[in-house]
């Protein structure tokens, strides 16, 4: 009966121990699908269950931070904006990363991350 009720208390929302919801980034533009200019072009995140401000920034614990940017693996940005411009200066495929981070710099636990491969023309 215990290792029964050990099992149930511990198989629930695992989203953190205050039952808040997790942390959760989409990147909504562009698309795999989408055909992209050499240049600058316009990302388009949802946030959700994290409060965006600027890097710095940072009440210990609390869900807030920003979004890092990067470009194959590269850091490109440092943003609290969920609409922001990246560019690029040669063609070919490339793979747009966004992850939520504290505003301090530290990584959130696990990583809150999505990626999509861009096709540059």
């Amino acid at each position: 009966m215990i290792a029964l009720s050990l099992l149930l208390a511990c198989s629930g929302d695992k989203s953190d121990d205050t039952g808040a919801a997790a942390p959760s980034i989409e990147i909504l533009h562009p698309t795999a699908d989408d055909s992209l200019a050499i240049g600058p072009f316009s990302v388009t995140v949802l946030v959700e269950d994290f409060a965006l401000e600027a890097p710095a920034k940072h009440n210990e614990g609390e869900p807030e931070g920003y979004i890092s940017v990067s470009l194959d693996g590269v850091e490109v940005l440092t943003t609290a904006e969920t609409t922001f411009s990246v560019s690029t200066d040669a063609a070919g495929t490339y793979t747009l990363a966004v992850e939520l981070r504290y505003a301090d710099g530290d990584a959130l636990e696990p990583p809150v991350t999505d990626e999509v491969a861009l096709a540059i023309e």
